[in-house]
């Protein structure tokens, strides 16, 4: 089969580029949808459900914290995350991860942080709410639907 592939790229290149592709991009993986209940633990009525006990937490408030303007603007506009991982960069001597979806998301939760609780301390880490969670994961989704989740910090 990979003698074949191979003859088949060398008569064409460009089948290179399908063939690097994932075929079908479902969704797989642990992707609650907008319209599934609402779990009981959850205030703004906004939250999905989380596969752990820790990532549990709802916003708290009667309008939920994923609908303020201010998380558009500060947390999923794509230029201000692009901003974001430049300063990263440069300041911090990080890479850009290859795939934009992820590390737009992975920006995303650290704006939201940044904006939440402030500048942290390394190894001070805090959960973000499910509601703002999956809205920043439906804006900038994992194609398979893996997500790591939240990992505590190793110092503490």
């Amino acid at each position: 089969m990979a003698d074949i592939i191979c003859q088949a790229i060398n008569f064409d290149p460009s089948l290179m580029m399908h063939v690097m592709q994932p075929a079908a991009r479902q969704p797989g993986g642990y992707h609650p949808q907008p319209g599934d209940a609402v779990p009981n633990w959850c205030i703004c009525g906004r939250c999905r459900e989380m596969p752990t006990q820790s990532e549990r937490r709802c916003c708290g408030k009667a309008k939920c914290l994923s609908l303020y303007p201010d998380f558009d603007l500060l947390i999923l506009h794509e230029r201000v995350l692009a901003l974001a991982r430049i300063f990263r960069r440069d300041l911090l001597v990080f890479e850009d991860d290859v795939d934009l979806m992820r590390a737009n998301r992975h920006q995303a939760y650290r704006q939201f942080t940044l904006w939440s609780y402030g500048r942290l301390g390394a190894g001070d880490r805090r959960v973000i709410p499910s509601c703002c969670v999956w809205r920043i994961r439906d804006m900038f989704p994992d194609p398979f639907g893996q997500y790591k989740g939240y990992i505590r910090s190793r110092l503490g």
